[in-house]
């Protein structure tokens, strides 16, 4: 099993900073939380997983609802980049402060890290 949420925090670290599961910020803004909502073995080799599919959630939080969707727009930007493909994204605005919430499923071989949209 991986635990790829690190690595993608490090990868956003030049956008905002990022926090991994639930927020604990409360009024910390910009931020971005990293769930991770589904890892899944998928290929086993020699009897170790090797590759497995990856469902994330980020939750990008800011003061108002353009500077969430200018930030959730260069957080996709630079997951995409790396083959990490968007299965959802909607902004939200009915909260006590706007919350961009997005979820990328994408396969990774665990030995080389490469991906590979789903």
């Amino acid at each position: 099993m991986i635990d790829v949420k690190p690595t993608i925090a490090s990868l956003l670290s030049g956008i905002a900073d990022t926090e991994l599961s639930f927020p604990q910020c409360a009024e910390e803004l910009p931020r971005v939380t990293i769930s991770e909502n589904g890892n899944v073995s998928s290929v086993m080799l020699s009897g170790e997983d090797r590759y497995s599919i990856i469902t994330l959630q980020l939750d990008v939080f800011a003061k108002t609802a353009e500077e969430c969707s200018e930030l959730a727009a260069r957080v996709n930007t630079e997951l995409t980049a790396r083959g990490i493909k968007r299965a959802f994204a909607q902004l939200i605005t009915d909260e006590r402060f706007p919350r961009f919430c997005m979820r990328y499923r994408f396969g990774i071989d665990e030995r080389t890290w490469r991906t590979v949209s789903l």
